[in-house]
């Protein structure tokens, strides 16, 4: 995948895609900026992108501190992590363990080693989200009565989830990570998308008919991001 080398940000990532209709930055879970732009689009126009949210970046990553994963920490709902110490970096998921050996005279917590093992991680949350939050919906949309035609898991660094207009519903797989309650709210959230696709009077009076505290559950949810 290109690499874009900026002098304050170091390596950007462009991906290129003929979906794409406009430059767009993202800053991901690793704390990289991504740029996704048409794949004729002059790479110039990343870089003045950049230029132009550069304040905006800045003020955002000094507000998104990564976090260290270490030895005994539970990934999500049901999987824990373990660091064991050996000849090479090697990891699995076994069960319901993410098994990371790190060789001797290497830190865990250095940003290469944190880098793989939350790829490991980022594997168990989408292997939970598969399980759990399909299951979830299905329920949901049985229980208050909603149709949706099909599912999608997201590693989106900026939303929880989305409803498009034919019915189909994304969800974070870094919903996981959060209480059940709010999951919950980002579930009913999207099904009652599939009525109103805005956030109209009528669209929250439908989601306050399910959920009559969603507005503590909604102030809840601010304060948690999608990441590691």
């Amino acid at each position: 995948m290109p690499i874009l080398q900026d002098a304050e940000f170091g390596a950007v990532t462009i991906r290129r895609s003929s979906l794409s209709h406009s430059v767009r930055l993202k800053i991901d879970h690793k704390g990289t900026l991504v740029v996704s732009m048409p794949k004729r689009a002059p790479l110039y126009l990343a870089k003045k992108l950049i230029d132009d949210v550069r304040d905006e970046v800045r003020r955002n990553l000094a507000q998104t501190p990564l976090t260290t994963l270490n030895h005994g920490d539970t990934i999500g709902k049901s999987h824990k992590l373990v660091i064991r110490r050996g000849d090479t970096l090697h990891g699995r998921i076994l069960g319901n363990f993410i098994e990371v050996t790190v060789p001797e005279g290497q830190s865990a917590e250095a940003p290469d080693i944190q880098t793989y093992i939350k790829e490991f991680a980022l594997k168990a949350l989408r292997t939970q989200a598969k399980a759990y939050l399909s299951r979830r919906l299905k329920f949901l949309a049985d229980e208050y009565d909603f149709t949706y035609t099909n599912v999608r898991f997201s590693n989106a660094g900026t939303r929880w989830g989305s409803c498009s207009s034919t019915g189909t519903i994304s969800l974070n797989i870094w919903l996981m990570q959060l209480p059940f309650t709010l999951i919950d709210y980002v579930i009913v959230h999207e099904l009652c998308h599939t009525h109103y696709m805005n956030h109209s009077r009528d669209f929250w009076q439908l989601v306050e008919q399910f959920l009559p505290d969603y507005r503590v559950r909604r102030r809840a949810l601010k304060s948690q991001r999608p990441y590691l």
